[in-house]
């Protein structure tokens, strides 16, 4: 699958995976008859693992139900997903360069990515569309990237991508590509028509927050205080809360708090451990008071899903 994304796949870390699983789900990568690749994903990752593909130029258009993905493009890097300020994301290549992805054991992602080549663009002549010059400032930029949130619309045609009826290969490609072309007019749609704007980051502060990031999910486990979060960033508290929320959207403790939620959620899910387990997971006491925490941020009881 991985010759539809690109060259030169490889799995960096770790070292032991050959013939064991590395991820548990649903896996879609395929070439539709336009060119476009669609890349349907509800999975589990069973390991902390590292991959890596050089990409061809083109654009992905991403779209995150559920989960994130923290990548690198070029060595600069990417968080996508809810937790990255929008649950949508537009990247541009516009030469081949090497992608990178870290997962993260228990990491569930529920995604749809549509990428469509460069040849692909060219002749569609998507600047006829163009009312105000966004698409060609945006698609003329390598690793230009646009995040915003998804319309109830699009989030809904994921779903249906995700949940495609088990048709036979001809009528699937077609429901495929008829979805797809959907998420791209209203993506294209959008940019084309200044509705939402290319990201102009600040890409030392983001990264200063993504290392904070990452100290917070090996710890989860552990009881940290705002002070040590902010001493190990480098930081006073105060700054540390508005660039960790200017980044993620939330404060540093409802970002664990909903981590922590997830992680027992999934643990849940996998290994159907008991709910009173999954709350010690979450940082609870008090059962009660993790299954009001669990069903008001998932909708569910934690009983319903182990």
């Amino acid at each position: 699958m991985s010759r539809l994304a690109g060259t030169a796949f490889s799995v960096t870390a770790p070292q032991s995976v050959a013939n064991v699983p590395v991820l548990r789900g649903s896996y879609v990568m395929t070439a539709l008859r336009s060119g476009v690749v669609v890349h349907a994903t509800d999975t589990w990752d069973l390991h902390d693992l590292t991959s890596q593909v050089v990409h061809s130029e083109g654009i992905t258009l991403s779209l995150f139900l559920e989960g994130h993905a923290d990548v690198s493009l070029g060595g600069r890097p990417f968080r996508f997903g809810r937790a990255a300020g929008g649950d949508a994301a537009l990247l541009v290549r516009t030469q081949p360069d090497l992608f990178v992805r870290k997962g993260r054991r228990g990491l569930h992602v529920r995604k749809v990515n549509i990428t469509v080549p460069a040849e692909w663009l060219a002749a569609a002549e998507a600047d006829r569309m163009d009312r105000q010059g966004q698409m060609r400032r945006i698609t003329g930029d390598h690793l230009a990237n646009v995040r915003w949130t998804a319309s109830a619309r699009l989030a809904g045609i994921a779903e249906q991508i995700l949940l495609a009826p088990p048709y036979a290969p001809f009528l699937r490609d077609l429901y495929l590509e008829s979805r797809a072309m959907e998420l791209l007019f209203e993506a294209f749609s959008m940019i084309g028509d200044g509705a939402v704007e290319p990201e102009r980051p600040r890409p030392r502060l983001k990264q200063r927050m993504w290392l904070v990031q990452d100290y917070l999910e090996a710890r989860l486990g552990e009881g940290l205080s705002l002070e040590q979060v902010a001493q190990e960033a480098g930081m006073s508290v105060t700054s540390l809360q508005r660039a960790f929320r200017s980044v993620f959207g939330s404060t540093v403790f409802e970002y664990v708090r909903k981590r922590r939620l997830e992680r027992a959620r999934d643990t849940l899910v996998a290994e159907g451990i008991s709910v009173t387990e999954a709350a010690t997971i979450a940082g609870y006491t008090s059962s009660a008071n993790f299954s009001t925490a669990f069903k008001r941020a998932f909708g569910v009881p934690p009983k319903s899903i182990r």
